[in-house]
């Protein structure tokens, strides 16, 4: 088996996070118009029937936004998420509390789609009431967007989920304001539900996305949390080693080489992509063993275009204990870096035979201790 060289994450992987913020900016204008009730706004100049048109347009635009952000998400295939998952909530394998709280919030922008369209047959007061659930979807897509992200401690993201906040609060305020004091109760109760919101996001995302091993708490299952862009450092558009809990143990023993053998198994996942699963066995070594997973699209030589890794090296009672992503490939040479307890590493070089069409791989490892890189 040849591996080839690695690429650059997929181009559906930054589609993906681009869509889901414009979806996010699109869906807090509608959501605004709609609270600032835009049907009994009057503006000098500006017909009415103008900016119903507006609210109406953004309302679709942010539609049109959710559902390229939602089939980019499965074009890309890093995440192991179905079509079934974009519809049924909390089912996904892949974090999902906060992709469930996602697909409730796409699920009732569906429902509001469809009942606008037949709103002349369901008649006035029952599209009212099922348009009203816009503004639940609002709160559930913004915080799905945190929990899921791959930017939420990214300074533009912070500041643009600050914005969208401030706009829809903003929106309340005109809205509760006019024809103040009349229904003085319910009023109340939305100044008072108003503010917890952007509370309870200060409170919650210090110890949540913005904390580290956020990644491992949400829920994202463990044969990804070591994947990191191929040939990349860690940062915060990935899902890297440097993002999980570090595991108890001693440091690292030293440098070493010793011969290896294992086995390698290739499959193709549903996106179309390959996976090749390298796991292998260091003999005379504590730290024995050594599982790498490559992910990529096909190449004419029976291997793959690495868009995608995975790394874990330890002892066989702890196989996890570092952890980390392929940093170099070369055929079937393959260049690692781990990441372990208190911040130790080491840099790895399996130097592979891989007969054409074999499922066993001999050769040496050489793992040079503090070699990791970040």
């Amino acid at each position: 088996m040849i591996v080839a060289a690695a690429s650059s994450p997929s181009p559906f992987w930054y589609m993906t996070r681009g869509t889901g913020a414009v979806a996010m900016i699109l869906l807090t204008l509608s959501v605004a118009l709609g609270i600032a009730n835009v049907r009994r706004t009057e503006i000098d100049g500006v017909p009415r029937f103008v900016l119903n048109s507006v609210h109406r347009n953004v309302s679709l635009l942010a539609v049109t936004f959710l559902v390229l952000h939602i089939a980019t998400t499965l074009l890309d295939g890093f995440a192991p998420i179905s079509v079934l998952d974009v519809f049924v909530p909390f089912k996904s394998s892949y974090r999902p509390v906060w992709l469930g709280l996602g697909v409730i919030a796409f699920d009732l922008m569906i429902a509001i789609t469809v009942t606008s369209l037949l709103r002349l047959r369901l008649g006035y007061e029952a599209w009212r009431i099922t348009h009203w659930l816009a503004y639940a979807s609002w709160p559930l897509a913004l915080v799905h967007g945190l929990g899921t992200g791959t930017d939420a401690k990214a300074h533009w993201m912070l500041l643009l989920t600050a914005v969208c906040v401030l706009v829809v609060v903003v929106a309340v305020m005109l809205r509760i304001s006019t024809g103040w004091p009349q229904h003085l109760a319910a009023r109340l109760s939305a100044i008072g539900v108003t503010a917890l919101f952007p509370i309870g996001l200060v409170a919650w995302l210090p110890g949540g996305p913005l904390a580290s091993g956020w990644a491992k708490r949400a829920g994202t299952p463990a044969d990804l949390l070591a994947h990191g862009s191929a040939g990349a450092s860690s940062s915060n558009t990935s899902t890297t080693a440097a993002q999980r809990p570090v595991a108890s143990g001693a440091s690292p023993t030293g440098s070493f080489t010793a011969p290896t053998t294992g086995s390698v198994m290739q499959s193709q996942l549903p996106t179309g992509q390959q996976l090749v699963d390298i796991s292998l066995t260091l003999r005379g070594e504590r730290l024995s063993d050594l599982h790498i997973r490559l992910r990529g699209e096909p190449t004419n030589g029976g291997g793959v275009e690495m868009t995608s890794s995975g790394v874990t090296f330890g002892p066989r009672d702890n196989p996890d204990q570092y952890s980390g992503h392929v940093i170099g490939l070369h055929g079937t040479s393959i260049d690692a870096s781990v990441r372990g307890p208190a911040g130790s590493g080491y840099r790895l070089l399996a130097q592979l035979q891989i007969a054409p069409g074999s499922t066993t791989a001999t050769g040496t490892v050489t793992a040079t201790a503090g070699g990791a890189s970040r």
